[in-house]
């Protein structure tokens, strides 16, 4: 199953969720916007895992005397390691801290770069997706069962954290029916079993 044919399951399975069945955790950065990412095999499920998100607000890339500001549309793919750093500190960081935190204060009380990046935070690399968060089973069969049994925080991830991140980032949020965005695939990894 290719990444993005998982990505549309999982997209299914979140419209599904949002009906009574589960949900994705969240992510905070600042400019905020919801969006959420799974694979849908059914025309069902594909039809409305659209969140909504803040569309992208059109800005340059942060340069050493200007302060970041969110990237357009593509920019991101564009950036150097050193103005990503500086969006995700200026931005990200701060809106997705607010996002973790009002879904789980205690939880995320003191929220830092590895609840995303895990070891890649440590190590420098940041490296996405992150095989430190959890496996996203890769069916929808698989996935039915996983989403109720953690409903809260796949509905988080669905509807605030995927769409948030997709739209500070300057992306689109995951489209099942285009199978292209930003989605839940962009930051976990698909489970093997």
């Amino acid at each position: 199953m290719t990444h993005r044919s998982l990505a549309c399951l999982l997209g299914a399975v979140v419209f599904a969720a949002a009906c009574g069945g589960g949900t994705p955790p969240p992510v905070e950065p600042s400019p905020a916007g919801s969006a959420s990412a799974a694979p849908a095999p059914t025309e069902t499920a594909t039809a409305a895992v659209t969140p909504t998100a803040t569309a992208p607000v059109a800005s340059a890339a942060p340069t050493e005397s200007a302060p970041p500001t969110q990237p357009g549309p593509g920019d991101w793919d564009k950036w150097s390691h050193d103005q990503k750093m500086a969006w995700m500190k200026a931005g990200v960081m701060p809106k997705m801290k607010q996002v973790f935190q009002d879904f789980d204060g205690t939880k995320y009380a003191d929220f830092k770069c590895t609840v995303c990046h895990g070891a890649g935070a440590k190590d420098g690399s940041f490296k996405m997706p992150n095989p430190d968060l959890p496996k996203i089973p890769g069916t929808l069969a698989a996935f039915k069962p996983y989403a109720a049994k953690h409903q809260k925080m796949v509905e988080f991830m669905g509807k605030q954290v995927s769409p948030t991140v997709a739209s500070l980032l300057g992306e689109q949020p995951f489209d099942p029916k285009t199978k292209s965005g930003f989605g839940c695939m962009e930051c976990h990894t698909a489970a093997t079993k």
